[in-house]
């Protein structure tokens, strides 16, 4: 489903990958269920311990990204690990590592990083940073927008008229008005051609 909503998304991985080699993991819109959308490029084995004690419910990083927005470094963060997950991790060389979380419509989603050696750089920080408020910006923005809103955004850059625009997709003229204004509200956008430019500079249509 990511491959869908982020561009270029083998590439993107690839450079998460050159940065945290010993493993990262990102998820979207984390409710109780869990995120509704996740990649986990950990080691497997630690994935497996991590789930099968339950490491969630006292993994201090974690606790972190679910109550703060924003990048912090692993050593940078202050609660209590209870529960020794940090001292487990590093038996698979987490040893260092970046957190980063932003909540979006009242959910959250977050980013976390590792490297074996050393911590992250300022540099290195704002450049996941970037990424990180890119994707869910495309991932958040694009879920919301329905496949109607894309539809009236796409006659709209085409070149259609509100009419026209009516006319080809078969709808009242006032749907077509109400639909452009629901993009506008979802892409934060002050007027349809500003909404258009957002839309297409995000590859949504």
């Amino acid at each position: 489903m990511l491959t869908d909503l982020i561009p270029n998304f083998d590439e993107e991985i690839a450079q998460m990958h050159a940065l945290a080699p010993t493993g990262w993991v990102i998820g979207f819109n984390l409710t109780y269920k869990g995120p509704e959308h996740l990649f986990n490029a950990y080691p497997d084995a630690w994935r497996a311990i991590y789930e099968d004690r339950n490491y969630f419910f006292g993994d201090p990083i974690a606790m972190w990204t679910m109550t703060n927005d924003g990048a912090a470094r692993w050593s940078e963060v202050r609660i209590p690990d209870l529960r020794g997950v940090m001292s487990a991790a590093k038996r698979f060389q987490l040893n260092y590592g970046l957190a980063i979380s932003r909540k979006v419509a009242g959910k959250r989603s977050f980013l976390t990083l590792s490297h074996p050696d050393r911590e992250f750089t300022d540099i290195e920080i704002a450049h996941c940073s970037a990424r990180f408020q890119l994707w869910t910006d495309l991932v958040l923005n694009r879920a919301a927008l329905t496949p109607a809103e894309l539809d009236v955004l796409r006659c709209f850059r085409d070149g259609l008229g509100q009419l026209d625009t009516a006319t080809e997709l078969g709808i009242a003229e006032s749907t077509v008005k109400q639909r452009a204004v629901k993009a506008c509200s979802k892409l934060g956008a002050k007027t349809r051609t500003q909404a258009v430019a957002i839309a297409v500079a995000r590859n949504y249509l």
